[in-house]
Order: C-alpha cells, then structure tokens, then sequence
C-alpha cells in the first residue's frame, strides 16, 4: 500500500466522476417518490409538486453531506485501499442522510406519525448504505485503482470477504423490506399477526441458510484460489515442475490451465538455457538468455571493448598419443581432462571461450568477481596443475595413459561480443591479448615451466603471489621481447 499521506477522496476523483456518484441519490429519489405515491397511505395523498420539494431537499442535503466527505474529511482508515474508504464514506453519507431525510420529513410534515418518518430513514438505510453503496464501492473501484501504489502481497482486503459483504446485504436487505411491509399491514390491520410472523420466520430462515450456502461457497473459492497462489509462489521460487488443479469448469479453472501451460514453458526455457549452457559458458547462456529472449533485445553482431585476463591450455606431445589411441579411448581420456580443467576453472570464476582440439581457451573477468581477474588467472592456473597431478596418478594407477600441459597468461583490453554471422555465430574474445596469450603458451616448454605469464600480469599478482622472472625471449607477432613470468614457490609449481 502506498505509504503517502492520504488526502481527502476528493482529490482523487474529478468533478465528472463525483458528479456520477452523487446520480446515484436519484436513485434513491425515484424510488421513494414512486413509493410514495403509489403504496405509503400517508404520501400518496400529498400533491406531486410538494412530494417532489420535500425529496428535493433531502437530495441538496445528502449530496452536501457527500461533498464534505468526500472534499475535507482525511482516510482514516490508513490500511485499507482507496477504494474500500469510499465505500466506508458512501455508507456513512447514506446513513447521515437517512437521519436528516427523517428530520426533514418530520419538519414538512408534522401531522404523520412517527412510524411514517422511521420507515422513510430506514428505508433509506436499506436501499442507500445496503445496496446502493455497493454499486457505488464497484464505481471506487474502477476509478480509484490506479491512483495508489499498491502492493498485492501486502492484501488487507478478500476476494471471499467481499463477495459474503455483497451476499449478505443482496439477501438481507431484501428480507428485511419484505418483513417490514409484512409488520406495517398488520399495523394497518390488513393481515394478522400470525401471518406477520410466519414472513418473519421464513425471512430468518431463508437469509441463514443463504448465508450459509455462501459462506461455505466462499471459502471453496477461497481455497481454489490460495491454491492458485501458492502454485505461484513455487514457480516464482523456481519449481517450473509445479501442476495446479484445473479442473474447475469455470475462469478460475482457466486461470490454473494457463499457469499450468506457463510452468511447462518455463521448464522448457530452463532445459533449453541448461543444453545450451553445455555448448558455450553458462554465463553466455545465461547473459543471451537475458538480453534476447528475456529483455527481448535485437541481435546485434559486434562485441564492446573489456580489460579482461586470458588463459590458454594445450597438451604437450598430443599427436603422437593421439596416434596410438583408438578414437573412443582417445576422446574418453580428453573428456575425462577437460573435466578436471573446467571444474578447476569455474572455482575462479573463469569462463571456458572454447575448447580447440586439446588445448583451452578461458577468459576471467567477464563473471564479476571481487578478486583482479588476472590473480584469479593464475590462482586457476595453480589449481589446474595440482588436479593434473591428481588426475595423472589416478590414470597412472588404473594402467591409462597420462598427459602434460602448459599455461600461458595475458591481460589487457579484448573486444568480448558476437562473432560470425547471423547464420552461425559465437560469443568469443578478440585481440591482441589473446594472441599473446597464446604465444605466452607456447614458451611452456622444458626448459621453462609449465605455467607462464606475461609483465602485465605480474604487475597485477605480485603483491598476493611469489613469483619470479623466467626469461626475456622474442614472441611471435610481437616486436619487442617479452619477459616471461611464474610462480615461485620453490619449485613446486614449475616442474613439467
């Protein structure tokens, strides 16, 4: 609910639309006028001109009322909705103008008696504050809606208790007229008394049981409808395998069904995110996902400029193991090693770009992190050597073949976007970091470590790592020689 201070109803509606409200009263003035003339033994002689004066003023004097209402009284029911304190306003304003429509009448005409000027203000009480102030709570309700913010989950108000409100005064109201014009004969002496009271009794019985069935109605619907509910909630929490009972053959039914259709759709988007999340990065899957189907923006080829770490990864003597595998066996040994890798890689918060023949590409910087993404570089590098020394001895042990590799990373400014064409495209990383990484790679053999990487990066780790200076060599594509770095921990790390 809208937390603001509330100003008088007034200052949400328009002239027009109060306008509309207050022709509600008329309502209530053809009535009475036509009641008048045609059944009360005491109005139906008074002239038509002096019938219509005496409503006349009761009209200016409830419209007035209203106008005040409406125009300086504050909500004062802070919780509740703009509309339900109209409706509580309406209420009151007909059983204000009630006691002053009795007052007036009492004032025209003296000589009726009371029970004349009572059945006047009740009667006004029943058709005004029972039935007439509904149809003006739904006219609230279709004006006022959009003019607070409102939060649903917050509800203070019933889908059930409304409907019982409406049931009630719909059964009621119209026992209670017939009852008093039962009482109001045997006033006049027309029916006998116990014809009076078996209307009562049949009144009273009638309405319970209404009220029964009704009560009892509601809270079925209550219960189809927090079923739905709650239906929602699961699959706003993420379980897309939710089914909700449709088999209500009305709106509410329909409603189920097409959530129940929405949690299909949605378990087919999350299965189609997870396959696709398994041909590129999770994080590119995820970040299409958002920007093209979620946020529907249009695919655009290109990519934006980014300063990010690259990490490449190639086996050492791969072509002559590759020549004394078998294809199944060779593909089982690169699987079960890229596993290794890639799990040692999304501890860091790498994303693997793509995997070439043995060797792997990895960019860091693209997921957000709090740690620089070139230290996450080499903490990953580490990692992938100490799960390679783990994966050896177990392929060792079980009489398989096993593998050496070698690490090499750069840093520094990379376009990261959609390569290709619109027909068959990738997300990948381009630039000169990447070819430098690559270089970096290929220097990663003996006599030097297996895990190398460039100034930049040292730069960048120097102050949460030991390392040392390998060696200034000359890379290919680049003009100046380039000093070449690693991890020193005494040895540990450096052995192929």
């Amino acid at each position: 609910m809208d937390s603001s201070p509330r100003l008088p109803l007034a200052q949400y509606l328009s002239l027009q639309q109060r306008l509309q409200l207050h022709l509600i009263v008329f309502i209530a003035v053809i009535f009475l006028s036509i009641y008048g003339k045609l059944v009360c033994p005491f109005i139906d002689g008074l002239e038509l001109l002096k019938l219509l004066f005496g409503l006349g003023l009761i009209t200016v004097a409830h419209i007035g009322i209203r106008e005040y209402l409406y125009g300086y009284l504050p909500l004062p029911w802070k919780r509740l909705s703009l509309a339900r304190n109209g409706f509580y306003l309406s209420m009151l304003s007909w059983l204000l103008a009630g006691v002053v429509a009795m007052l007036i009448h009492v004032g025209l005409y003296p000589d009726f008696p009371w029970a004349s000027h009572i059945k006047l203000m009740t009667g006004y009480w029943a058709l005004g504050a029972g039935l007439l102030s509904q149809l003006e709570y739904a006219f609230f309700e279709r004006h006022l809606r959009q003019a607070e913010v409102f939060d649903a989950r917050q509800a203070t108000e019933h889908l059930v208790r409304r409907l019982l409100e409406s049931f009630t005064t719909f059964t009621l109201v119209p026992a209670l007229a017939i009852t008093l014009l039962v009482f109001r004969l045997k006033y006049e002496n027309l029916v006998d008394i116990g014809v009076a009271f078996e209307i009562l009794f049949l009144s009273l019985f009638f309405v319970t049981a209404a009220l029964i069935v009704g009560w009892y109605w509601g809270h079925t619907l209550r219960k189809d409808t927090n079923n739905i509910l709650h239906g929602l909630e699961k699959i706003g929490a993420g379980k897309f395998d939710t089914q909700l009972d449709a088999s209500r053959p009305d709106e509410l039914g329909q409603v189920a069904l097409s959530i129940n259709d929405m949690a299909a759709g949605l378990t087919q988007r999350e299965r189609i995110r997870e396959a696709f999340g398994r041909f590129v990065s999770p994080e590119v899957a995820d970040r299409f996902i958002q920007d093209h189907v979620q946020d529907g923006k249009v695919m655009q080829m290109g990519g934006e400029r980014r300063e990010l770490a690259v990490l490449m990864c190639d086996l050492r003597d791969f072509t002559p193991l590759s020549e004394s595998l078998p294809p199944e066996q060779l593909t089982e040994l690169l699987n079960a090693y890229f596993s290794e890798m890639v799990q040692a890689i999304r501890v860091h918060r790498g994303m693997v770009d793509k995997f070439i023949g043995d060797a792997i590409m990895v960019v860091f910087g693209m997921v957000e992190s709090e740690e620089d993404c070139a230290l996450s570089a080499v903490k990953a590098a580490q990692a992938m050597r100490e799960r390679l020394a783990i994966f050896n001895q177990t392929q060792a042990a079980a009489g398989k073949p096993t593998v050496r590799n070698g690490i090499g990373i750069h840093v520094g400014e990379l376009i990261a976007g959609y390569i290709g064409s619109v027909d068959r495209m990738e997300f990948t990383v381009i630039g000169h970091t990447v070819n430098l990484a690559a270089r970096i790679e290929a220097q990663t053999k003996a006599p030097h470590p297996p895990v190398l990487f460039s100034h930049a990066v040292a730069e960048r780790v120097k102050a949460e790592l030991a390392i040392k200076s390998v060696c200034c060599t000359h890379l290919k594509g680049v003009e100046h020689e380039v000093e070449l770095f690693t991890v020193d921990d005494n040895g540990k790390a450096e052995g192929s």
